[in-house]
C-alpha cells in the first residue's frame, strides 16, 4: 500500500491529443489528493512525443480543464518535446554501458516478423538480430549515419514487482524482448521517456490506470539498467460505464468540459471521481479540495473498475448545492442579477431568508435564479396556455382570493395557515387535486412546476397574491403579462 506518512512526489502525465475525459481526470484527482494528503508534491508533465496526434490547441484545452477542476501543479509544467537532448544523452550512456545497442533492421523486416508472430499466436518481439553485432562495427555504422534505433538489451527471465493496489505481479521478459529506447528519428519511445522524466522529476509514487500495468516491467528494467531508484507503482482500476465498457476519448466519453457545460461544479466532479474509487471517507459534500485530501485514504483504492453513473454525479451536485451557505448564494445572486431586478431592493435579511427557503426546492444555481422572480417580481410572465388555464378556473381562484381578502396586505402565511386556507378554498370551490392546484399554481407563479404552494404563500405577501389572482378573477382590472400569447 502507499505510505502517506512520508511526502509523496507524484505526477499526472496526459497526452495533448484531445479533450480531457473523465477517466484521465480521475487519475489526476487521485494523484493530487495523494500529494496533498501526504504533504508531498503534485507535478504535471505533457507527453507530446506523438507529433502526429499532439496539438497546441489540445494542450490549451487540457490545461484549462485541469485549472477549472482545481488541479494545479506544484512546479513548472514539463514537456517531453523540449527534452529530446536529455533522452538522447541517457540513451547513449546506456549504449556506452553495454546495456543498450543500435538496431539497423529495416522497418519492413520488423513488420514481417511481427505479422508472423501474431499469425503463430505469439507476442510480437524483436529477435535480437543486431544485439550480437561486434561493437566496433555497430559504432562505425552509427557514426556513418546509417538509420538505426536504440534498444535495451533485455536478459531472459521474469520481472517481479509488488503493485501497491494489485499486489504481486510477474511479467516474463519474453513478452516484449529488446524494446526500443530511441527511434530512428531521435525521438524517444514512451517507456524510455517516462522513466527518464520520472527519474529527473524525483517522482516517488506512480499512481495510474491499470492499462499501464504491462508497461511497468519494461520501466523497472530501465531503472535497473540506469542504476536509478524506482518509484512505487500503484495501478487503479479503470473508469467504466454501467455496461462495464471503458470510458475513453476515442469512444466519445463525457469530458471534463462537457461536465462543466452541464453545470457540474468542479469540486463536485472531483469528489465524485475520487469517491467511486473507494478512497473518500464519508458521503457528505466536500467543502474544498483540502477537505477531500483530509478524507482521502489510498489504502482503500479498489482493485476493480469504478462505475461512472451520471445520475449519481447529478445527485451529488444537487446535495452539494443545497448544502451551501445562503449568504454565499446571496452574493452570487447580487452579481448575477441585472441592476434593475427587484432582488436588489430587498433588505439583506429578507434576501437571506428567501434563499434559505428556496434552497431545498432548487437543484442548482440557475434553478434558484429562475425561481426568484416568482417571489420578487410583482407578477410572473404568463404563457398563453397559462392564461387560458387560469381563466378556466374562476371558481378556484375566486375562492382563494375571497379567503385572502380580509388579511393584512403585508402578511405572509405560515405553512399551517396556508394549508388551512387551501383546504377551505377546495371546499368552497368544490374542486380538488390537480383541477385545484394546477390553475392556482399557474396564476400565482406562471409555471406548472416549482416550490410547494404552501411555501409560495409563505414567501409572497398577501397583497401580491391578491394582485396576481385578481388579474384573472377581475380580468378588466389589468391584463396579465404574457410572453407568448397565441390564438
Amino acid at each position: 500500500m502507499v505510505d502517506v506518512t512520508r511526502p509523496c512526489t507524484v505526477r499526472f502525465a496526459p497526452s495533448p491529443t484531445g479533450s480531457l475525459h473523465l477517466g484521465n481526470a480521475r487519475t489526476a484527482i487521485l494523484n493530487l489528493l495523494l500529494a496533498r494528503r501526504s504533504g508531498g508534491r503534485f507535478l504535471l508533465r505533457i507527453e507530446d512525443t506523438d507529433t502526429e496526434r499532439s496539438s497546441f490547441a489540445a494542450e490549451a484545452e487540457l490545461l484549462f480543464a485541469l485549472a477549472w477542476l482545481g488541479v494545479c501543479p506544484d512546479g513548472p509544467v514539463v514537456r517531453q518535446s523540449t527534452r529530446l537532448v536529455r533522452y538522447q544523452e541517457v540513451a547513449r550512456q546506456l549504449v556506452d554501458m553495454g546495456r543498450a545497442y543500435p538496431c539497423f533492421c529495416p522497418e519492413d523486416r520488423l513488420e514481417a516478423e511481427r505479422a508472423q508472430a501474431l499469425a503463430q499466436g505469439e507476442a510480437p518481439r524483436y529477435l535480437g538480430r543486431c544485439r550480437h553485432l561486434p561493437q566496433a562495427e555497430a559504432l562505425a555504422r552509427m557514426e556513418a549515419g546509417e538509420p538505426h534505433t536504440l534498444r535495451l538489451a533485455v536478459a531472459p527471465g521474469t520481472v517481479v514487482f509488488t503493485d501497491a493496489i494489485k499486489g504481486e505481479v510477474e511479467v516474463p521478459t519474453s513478452a516484449f524482448g529488446d524494446f526500443v529506447l530511441l527511434r530512428s528519428t531521435g525521438w524517444p519511445s514512451y517507456n524510455f521517456a517516462v522513466v527518464v522524466d520520472d527519474w529527473d522529476m524525483g517522482v516517488t509514487v506512480v499512481l495510474r490506470g491499470e492499462d499501464h500495468l504491462t508497461n511497468t516491467a519494461r520501466q523497472l528494467l530501465l531503472y535497473q539498467a540506469l542504476g536509478a531508484p524506482a518509484p512505487q507503482f500503484a495501478h487503479h482500476g479503470l473508469l467504466v460505464d454501467r455496461e462495464g465498457k471503458k470510458l475513453s476519448k476515442r469512444s466519445g466519453a463525457t469530458t471534463v468540459l462537457e461536465a462543466k457545460e452541464a453545470g457540474i461544479p468542479p469540486l463536485v466532479l472531483a469528489q465524485y471521481l475520487a469517491a467511486i474509487s473507494g478512497a473518500i471517507g464519508g458521503k457528505e459534500p466536500a467543502t474544498s479540495l483540502e477537505d477531500l485530501a483530509r478524507r482521502f485514504d489510498p489504502t482503500h483504492l479498489g482493485r476493480g473498475n469504478a462505475v461512472f453513473l451520471p445520475e449519481d454525479l447529478e445527485h451529488l451536485a444537487v446535495r452539494a448545492f443545497r448544502a451551501q451557505d445562503p449568504a454565499t448564494l446571496c452574493q452570487r445572486l447580487d452579481a448575477a442579477l441585472p441592476p434593475d431586478d427587484p432582488w436588489h431592493h430587498l433588505p439583506q435579511a429578507e434576501r437571506h431568508t428567501l434563499v434559505a427557503a428556496l434552497l431545498p426546492e432548487c437543484a442548482h444555481f440557475e434553478a434558484l435564479r429562475h425561481t426568484l422572480p416568482i417571489v420578487t417580481h410583482p407578477a410572473p410572465t404568463y404563457s398563453a396556455e397559462a392564461v387560458r388555464t387560469a381563466h378556466g378556473a374562476q371558481a378556484v381562484l375566486a375562492a382563494v382570493l375571497h379567503l385572502l381578502a380580509p388579511l393584512p396586505t403585508t402578511a405572509r402565511l405560515t405553512p399551517a395557515e396556508a394549508t388551512t386556507l387551501l383546504q377551505q378554498a377546495m371546499a368552497t370551490s368544490g374542486t380538488k387535486g390537480r383541477a385545484f392546484y394546477h390553475p392556482l399554481r399557474l396564476a400565482l407563479t406562471g409555471t406548472d412546476r416549482g416550490p410547494e404552494l404552501a411555501l409560495v404563500f409563505g414567501l409572497i405577501p398577501v397583497g401580491t397574491l391578491r394582485h396576481r389572482l385578481a388579474l384573472f378573477v377581475h380580468p378588466h382590472h389589468e391584463e396579465p403579462p404574457c410572453n407568448s400569447i397565441t390564438p
